[in-house]
């Protein structure tokens, strides 16, 4: 016995079907992605393995949505490629929205570090990295030395292009990584 008038939640395939019989076709992964792409408004849930959505809240949505306006079986072909350039831009500006809402949020909240506090937090790190090395210098010469039956002055010069170096790559990985795009 088919229910032709659902009022609840139908699974995608069965969705998929009640949205035929009232002349919106669409295919299974395309209805998959429809579902994803709007699911803060479709609410999907799982249930088992069968992904659920409020049928009416589906049939209601497609029917109102300007992104898919562009796929109308009545649209002529002229309106087709309108309508998917509006759609397109329409598309652009709410992603450009999502993004500027996300990084006011993240603002608000204080997970953003602005670039200039940044950079003089990998200058600091590189200038302790650097004196950590230079204290460390001087003894791990004189270990080196005993252990070897060496000068402690012919093992320094070993280490100390051995801290250069280090010390020159991790500087330039790091401002490397702290300059913006393009600078």
């Amino acid at each position: 016995m088919a229910d032709t008038s659902p009022s609840g939640r139908v699974n995608l395939a069965r969705a998929r079907e009640l949205l035929a019989e009232r002349g919106d076709r669409v295919g299974q992964p395309a209805l998959s992605r429809y579902v994803a792409k709007y699911a803060d408004a479709l609410d999907p849930q799982r249930d088992g393995r069968e992904l659920t959505v409020d049928f009416e809240t589906l049939a209601k949505h497609r029917a109102e949505n300007i992104n898919r306006a562009a796929t109308a079986p009545s649209s002529s072909p002229a309106s087709v490629s309108v309508s998917k350039g509006r759609a397109a831009e329409a598309a652009l500006n709410i992603r450009a929205q999502r993004q500027t809402r996300e990084l006011e949020l993240a603002e608000r909240i204080g997970a953003l570090t602005p670039t200039r506090e940044v950079r003089a937090a990998a200058s600091e790190a590189i200038s302790t990295l650097r004196n950590a090395f230079a204290l460390s210098l001087n003894d791990s010469a004189s270990a080196l030395a005993s252990a070897f039956n060496l000068e402690p002055r012919l093992v320094r010069p070993y280490l100390k292009e051995f801290e250069r170096r280090g010390l020159d790559a991790f500087a330039r990985a790091l401002t490397e990584n702290v300059e913006p795009d393009g600078a």
